[in-house]
């Protein structure tokens, strides 16, 4: 085919603006940090967690492009905010249980009232060695893997992988309290389906990084599977809150695209 001017231009125009749109998501939107401030309204059985502060933080895949900078500030976010808790649920790494090592020296900074909670991300059930588990807890994550820990006023949850392991809700809580609202970290966001236990006040999950690349008046491109149908934000079904964040790091593309990292800062108030 004979290339005329105007099919140069075209061509150029979709290309480039393909390749300008990928190269302003691997070095500029991958690297901002957008703080995500949230009110979560509880139902009055849940009052006793009025005014509980939690940060979420998701999906480093410190493994796949993990920036220590990026990290480093967000961890900055979470001191500077004062919060009560600090839930991660899930996905520290892709394939490499090496990764948590630095991950790890930058989580140890992390300060909040009560402490800081992880779960076990699809990614991480599969190859999150004991060592790798050892590390994170040395730094002051304490991963509960269908485990729960019990507060003066409430307790919080933590399940294995939907898509990779063996969750157990119903042996997670068993011991807790069944007069205390709960907080439930679940890697998988469409996991919020799969129950209608009344004490759970809010589900925090992350797994879907928002869609990581997502198209002007469309939204995410792509989404994993346990992830589609609650791909982003804060949703509510009767008197449970689900609230799914955007992640910090990326996954295969080292890109994101109207689609930032984030760290989300939930407040809960009736």
């Amino acid at each position: 085919m004979k290339m005329t001017r105007r099919n140069w231009i075209s061509r150029t125009v979709v290309y480039g603006s393909g390749l300008g749109c990928l190269g302003y998501g691997a070095l500029v939107e991958k690297r901002w940090l957008d703080v995500t401030r949230k009110h979560i309204p509880l139902s009055p059985d849940h009052a006793a967690l009025n005014g509980l502060k939690i940060a979420v933080m998701a999906d480093f895949h410190f493994d796949d492009y993990g920036d220590r900078n990026l990290i480093r500030r967000a961890v900055r976010v979470v001191n500077e905010e004062k919060v009560d808790l600090v839930c991660l649920p899930g996905d520290f790494v892709s394939t490499d249980p090496a990764s948590v090592i630095p991950l790890s020296e930058e989580l140890a900074e992390l300060r909040s009232r009560l402490g800081t909670f992880g779960m076990m991300g699809n990614h991480d059930r599969v190859h999150l060695t004991r060592a790798a588990l050892e590390t994170l807890d040395s730094a002051g994550v304490r991963m509960l893997v269908n485990e729960s820990e019990e507060f003066d006023h409430f307790a919080i949850a933590g399940l294995d992988s939907f898509c990779r392991g063996n969750p157990d809700l119903a042996g997670a809580i068993r011991s807790v309290d069944r007069r205390k609202p709960l907080i439930l970290g679940w890697h998988e966001p469409d996991t919020f389906d799969t129950y209608a236990d009344p004490r759970i006040a809010l589900q925090v999950s992350g797994h879907t990084h928002g869609g990581q690349i997502c198209a002007p008046l469309y939204g995410p491109v792509l989404l994993p599977v346990y992830g589609k149908n609650y791909p982003y934000g804060h949703y509510r079904r009767g008197s449970n809150s689900l609230f799914v964040t955007r992640g910090i790091g990326t996954l295969t593309i080292p890109a994101r695209f109207l689609c930032a990292p984030e760290v989300a800062l939930l407040t809960l108030g009736v």
